[in-house]
Order: C-alpha cells, then structure tokens, then sequence
C-alpha cells in the first residue's frame, strides 16, 4: 500500500514550481531544481509529480480553482452555467494576456495537449458544466473553446492581430454558444452580461489575490 501523500507538502511543491516557472521559464527549470528549491529529495517530487507535465496541469488547475472561488465571492450566480463558464474564460484568457509571465506558462501548456485537455475537463468538471446525458457536440464546446483561444492569444500577444483581446475570446465565445445551440439573441445577452462583469479592477485584482495566495 502507497504512502499517503500530504496536502501541505503538494502545496509547497506547486507553489515553489510556479515561482520557478515565473522567474526562469517553464523550459529552463527541471524538476531536480523544483525539488532542491522545495528542500526535498528528488524522489519525494517524483511520488507526488511524476512528469513536470503533471506539475504543470496542477498549477493551472490550482489557477481554475482560485478563478472558481473569486467569481463566487464576488457575488455571481453559479447556477446560469453557460454565462458563468462564458465569464471564467474571459476572466482566464484576459489575466492570462495581461501577465507576460503568466503567459509564459500558459504557453507551456499549450505545448503538451495532455495537458489541455486535462485543464479543460477540470474547468468542466469543477463548474459541473456537463450534464452526464449531454449531447456530444456539447461536451465538445470547451475543447473547441480552448482549442481556438490556444491560437488565437499568442498571435493577439505577438501583436499579429489588431483586434482587442476580449474581442477576440468574444469570438471563441459565440463559437462556444453556438455548438450547445444557443440562440443568437441570448448569445449577443450574455456576451454584453460578461463584457460588463470584466472591468479592468475585475481582472486585477483577481490578479492579485492569485499572486499571493502563490507567495503565501
């Protein structure tokens, strides 16, 4: 029978990593540098994280779960899911684009599918988006989402789009909307309901609670 693994210990392993990850690149750190900065040995970040790519799926999932817990304090009704995961990739995408190094790993991740597709189903799972019986091409909007916004947000941050970056996750957005068969009146609603919500105060200061809770 395995060892049971400690929640604080995982704690300080992302929390380390991130920091790492901010500071040098995700590229240029290995997980023997995570390990000596966290003060453990190599083969204890190794039973918690055995690929850097796993480390690298919790720390954006820890990021999804902080977006979760900042909307709901914020007063959103969780219960209109579709306008709730509209405003958590707004919110995701446009602090992900204010952050050159946030972007640094978010880049990352758009290298290693495995690792999309698994912050996707989490995002998923965590607003319980899906239904069990959900038709098919519903439980394929997300991925069609993330999989539009994983292109559209390097080119919009290389400067090869002229469009405002909400208009662009707009975009992507009605795409999504539109695969779970929404019409197209409560489609432009809904958009101009998130486009409101997303203030630049909004942003930052989800910004700056995420950026202590990873110091603290």
């Amino acid at each position: 029978m395995g060892r049971k693994k400690n929640l604080t210990q995982r704690v300080t392993i992302i929390k380390t990593a991130y920091q790492l990850f901010l500071d040098q690149g995700y590229e240029n750190v290995t997980t023997k540098q995570v390990a000596d900065a966290c003060g453990m040995a190599h083969s204890l970040l190794h039973y918690y994280y055995p690929t850097k790519s796993d480390l690298l799926t919790d720390i954006i999932n820890t990021m999804i779960a902080k977006l979760h817990s900042y909307i709901a304090a914020e007063g959103v009704d969780l219960s209109d899911k579709l306008y709730v995961y509209g405003l958590f990739n707004r919110l995701f995408f446009e602090s992900v684009g204010m952050n050159p190094k946030l972007l640094g790993i978010y880049r990352a991740a758009l290298t290693d599918g495995e690792v999309l597709r698994r912050w996707t189903k989490f995002a998923v799972d965590k607003l319980a988006l899906l239904p069990a019986d959900a038709p098919e091409k519903a439980r394929l909007a997300p991925y069609i989402l993330g999989g539009s916004m994983g292109q559209i947000l390097p080119l919009y941050v290389d400067g090869e789009l002229t469009m405002e970056l909400r208009e662009c996750i707009n975009l992507s957005l009605e795409v999504f909307y539109s695969v779970n068969g929404l019409a197209r009146a409560w489609i432009h609603a809904t958009i101009g309901l998130i486009d409101r919500r997303m203030t630049q105060p909004f942003i930052r200061t989800f910004l700056t609670e995420f950026g202590e809770m990873m110091h603290s």
